[in-house]
């Protein structure tokens, strides 16, 4: 996409698009290529990078735990669409709306 951005912008000699095209693409080669290690591979995360998604994936497992044990619906759902792992995300089932009420007290 950016490739035919910049050919775009260099055929239609708008040399400031075209720069800017340029820049992009080459910030997003360098940022691949600090990402991957030698010959396209991932990169090791190292010792320390597992040790905390460890952590934060324990952290967040005990968590839902404790919720679980306030409200067991809430806690059963919010374990089936809590990912952890090298990223953490919460993706609520797409066929069923979520509405959020919270009640302090």
């Amino acid at each position: 996409m950016l490739g035919s951005e910049l050919a775009e912008a260099e055929a239609a000699g708008q040399r400031e698009r075209a720069d800017h095209a340029r820049a992009e693409l080459e910030f997003v080669s360098r940022e691949l290529a600090r990402a991957t290690g030698i010959g396209g591979h991932d990169r090791q995360s190292g010792p320390h990078a597992e040790r905390a998604r460890v952590n934060v994936t324990r952290a967040i497992r005990a968590t839902l735990k404790r919720i679980s044990g306030y409200d067991e619906l809430l806690g059963r759902d919010l374990e089936r669409t809590v990912q952890t792992g090298t990223f953490c995300a919460y993706r609520p089932d797409r066929g069923r709306a979520v509405r959020w009420q919270v009640d302090e007290g």
